[in-house]
C-alpha cells in the first residue's frame, strides 16, 4: 500500500531531523543511510520482535548498545515510527551491521539472566512440589531425587556437577563440605562382583579321607576270589 503524500512528507522531515543530529558529530562526512545493510527483517524475526531487542539492548553494558539506545530514546514516538532502524543505527555512529552484532550478544545475555532468575525465583516451588509428590505411595522417583539431593543416597559416578560458589576474576574454587564422609563409587563390574559374592552359596570343603594303601583289603579280597575260582576247577 503506497504511502500518502502527507506520510512521505512527515518521513522526510523526520529523516532531516535525524540527519542534523548525525552531522553534529560527523561534520564533512557523507550521509548515506540507503547504503546500510537491511537488518529490520532479522530483528523482527526475534521472539518478541523489536520490543524484545530493545529491552535486551537497554540491559546491555556495551558502549555501542548505549549509544544506539540513547539516540533511539531521544526521538519522539512519531519519529521512531517513521524512521528505519538502519537509519537510527547510522545516526548513532555504530551502523546497521554493528547493531545486529550488539543485539545478538545482548539477547544471549538477556536470555541467560532471565532463565537464571526464573529458576532461582521458582526453585522453592519446585522443591515443595517434589516433596509433596515424594511422600505419596507412588512417588518413588521424587523420593529418589529428594534423597539424592539431600545426600542420603549416593549420586552415581559421572552424574555430579561441580558448582562454582566462590568465583572472582582472580580466583575460582569449588567448596567441599568439611567432615562429610567420602563415598567410594563402584563401577558396574565391581557392583556385580559384590552382589555375586554376597548371594553365592558357600561350598563346604570336602571331608578328609584316608588314602587307600596298595596291598590292603581290596587286594586281599581279589586274591581270595581268585583262589576260590581256581580251587573249584
Amino acid at each position: 500500500m503506497a504511502k500518502s503524500p502527507k506520510s512521505r512528507n512527515q518521513r522526510e522531515v523526520a529523516l532531516a531531523r535525524l540527519k542534523l543530529k548525525w552531522e553534529l558529530d560527523n561534520e564533512g562526512e557523507e550521509w548515506a543511510p540507503e547504503r546500510e545493510v537491511k537488518i529490520t527483517p532479522l530483528l523482527k524475526a526475534v521472539d518478541g520482535g523489536i520490543p524484545r531487542v530493545l529491552d535486551a539492548l537497554r540491559a546491555h553494558d556495551d558502549e555501542d548498545a548505549r549509544d544506539f539506545i540513547e539516540l533511539y530514546d531521544s526521538l519522539t514516538a512519531t519519529d521512531r515510527g517513521l524512521l528505519k532502524l538502519e537509519e537510527i543505527a547510522l545516526a548513532s555512529g555504530i551502523g546497521a551491521l554493528r547493531l545486529v552484532e550488539v543485539a545478538n550478544s545482548a539477547l544471549i545475555l538477556h536470555s541467560k539472566l532471565t532463565t537464571s532468575l526464573l529458576l532461582v525465583s521458582n526453585m522453592h516451588r519446585v522443591v515443595s512440589t517434589s516433596i509433596k509428590e515424594a511422600v505419596k505411595p507412588k512417588g518413588l522417583a521424587d523420593r529418589e531425587w529428594m534423597l539424592k539431593a539431600g545426600g542420603i543416597l549416593p549420586v552415581p559416578k559421572g552424574a555430579q556437577i561441580a558448582i562454582q560458589t566462590n568465583v572472582t576474576p582472580e580466583r575460582s574454587e569449588t567448596k567441599a563440605i568439611e567432615g562429610a564422609p567420602v563415598v567410594e563409587y563402584l563401577d558396574a563390574s565391581q557392583r556385580l562382583r559384590m552382589i555375586h559374592d554376597a548371594v553365592e552359596q558357600r561350598r563346604l570343603p570336602s571331608p578328609q579321607t584316608e588314602p587307600v594303601e596298595l596291598g590292603g583289603k581290596i587286594d586281599h579280597l581279589q586274591a581270595e576270589t581268585a583262589a576260590v575260582i581256581s580251587g573249584g576247577r
